[in-house]
């Protein structure tokens, strides 16, 4: 005689794997809708989508200005899911006699993946970057825009640095490293990280380039470990009391750092704590107070962590834990996509500068100063703009480098000195360079197409 045993009903056993599995795609499909959500909404309110264009000049089309920041936060979200996964596998869950865990290896694993997506959206932001440069879509650019982009600029040679990296620590995370070559891979992540801030950017740009590149290198290095380990924690080493309390000390550092740098980086950019209260009143200002808030209430629920939920932790309860990191890591997530809505966001111009330019004549000093000239488009401005009506200086160059034209008519023009020391033809719609003369003093250019183009290339 044999017996059966019922089995329970529905509503007593718990949730299957393929009842989990539907929960994680639908909690990420929400995550990713909510973060361009944001970075739309961030975007225009701080004018990187909807900001005019200088006039006469060409546009490549709204799908490719508002689509660049959709790239740029799939890369960024890449970078710092990279960052965590090796941060968790090199520092917070290291195995024992250098071999990795079971979850450091599955970690390391999804490194890969997620350096793949870092690699594959930098080389298609540095497309659409030159695509919105030259006014055109990325289909019907030109091989010679693409050399200089690549070769003769900061932004394009950060693409190439990045993309390098990125595809090193792809391929070698694929190999199943040990514990000391995840570290090493960690270290290539947070170099690729840092790249981009020293060749480009507003830090790049501003007035005391080296403490600004060197702060905002601290902030985004700072902000990507502490938001991708909190991340790599919540996936793979949340059932670590050890792993939890390394990343805790290490978060409370992230947070201090983050929040140290981010003001002064803030200060530099805009050129003092008097243009930072000025530029409140911007919608630049607005995304800067929105992200300042997110990370103030993230460094909040990371105190919680310390002072609530660790010790339950170790009673052996998770769940407080993971609730509260879920929330934390959506508030970082938040300030992830209102920074790149940030960064692409051209910072407001002092008064005195814009005033002054606009009554300044063609050629002038003041005129070369004006909010047109370098035609800024975050991660990337020319030295020389060319529109329908004249020329537009940046400003001063140094002996010898590089100077980078943009041509955003139609006619082919000339950037002719007078004195013969450079003469370049350049073609509409065209990004090349030329060398500056090796001697410092003005240089006045005209063009041959028209007598009435002419200004000053500042040698220094």
């Amino acid at each position: 005689m044999s017996s059966t045993v019922a089995p329970a009903p529905a509503e007593q056993r718990g949730p299957g794997p393929t009842s989990v599995g539907r929960r994680v795609v639908h909690a990420v499909v929400a995550a990713v809708v909510g973060l361009v959500a944001v970075l739309i909404g961030a975007s225009t309110v701080g004018g990187a989508v909807t900001a005019a264009a200088p006039t006469a000049l060409p546009e490549a089309g709204l799908l490719v200005q508002a689509g660049a920041p959709v790239v740029t936060l799939v890369g960024r979200v890449g970078a710092v899911g990279t960052v965590g996964a090796l941060l968790l596998a090199a520092v917070l869950l290291p195995g024992r006699s250098g071999d990795l865990t079971p979850p450091a290896r599955r970690a390391v694993a999804a490194a890969s993946v997620g350096a793949s997506v870092w690699a594959a959206a930098t080389a298609l932001g540095g497309l659409l970057t030159v695509s919105r440069l030259v006014g055109v879509a990325p289909t019907a650019l030109d091989r010679s825009s693409l050399r200089v982009f690549l070769g003769d600029t900061g932004a394009g040679r950060a693409v190439v640095l990045v993309v390098a990296l990125t595809g090193v620590v792809a391929v070698a995370a694929r190999r199943g490293p040990g514990v000391a070559s995840a570290r090493l891979l960690l270290g290539l992540a947070l170099a690729a990280l840092v790249v981009p801030v020293v060749l480009s950017g507003h830090s790049s740009a501003a007035e005391d380039h080296v403490v600004a590149v060197t702060t905002l290198g601290v902030h985004v290095v700072a902000a990507s470990l502490w938001v991708g380990g909190l991340g790599a924690l919540l996936w793979w080493g949340r059932g670590s009391v050890d792993a939890v309390g390394r990343f805790s000390a290490l978060a409370l550092l992230c947070c201090l750092a983050t929040a140290v740098s981010g003001v002064l980086a803030a200060v530099l950019v805009l050129g003092g704590t008097g243009a930072v209260v000025d530029a409140l009143g911007s919608g630049y200002g607005a995304l800067l107070v929105a992200k300042t808030l997110g990370l103030t209430a993230a460094g909040v629920l990371g105190w919680q962590h310390r002072r609530r939920t660790l010790p339950r932790l170790r009673a052996g309860q998770p769940g407080a834990f993971r609730r509260l990191a879920v929330v934390e890591l959506a508030v970082l997530l938040t300030t992830v996509a209102l920074a790149v809505a940030l960064a692409a966001s051209p910072p407001p111009f002092p008064t005195a500068v814009a005033a002054t330019s606009a009554s300044a004549p063609a050629g002038s000093p003041a005129a070369a100063a004006d909010p047109m000239a370098g035609h800024d488009h975050g991660e990337l401005s020319v030295g020389v703009l060319v529109d329908d009506s004249r020329f537009h200086v940046a400003g001063p160059v140094a002996a010898g480098q590089r100077v980078t034209v943009h041509n955003g008519t139609d006619q082919r023009v000339t950037i002719t000195a007078d004195d013969g020391s450079f003469d370049v033809e350049v073609p509409g719609r065209t990004l090349l360079t030329f060398l500056a003369p090796e001697q410092p003093g003005e240089y006045r250019f005209t063009s041959r197409h028209s007598a009435t183009y002419t200004d000053v290339l500042v040698v220094q």
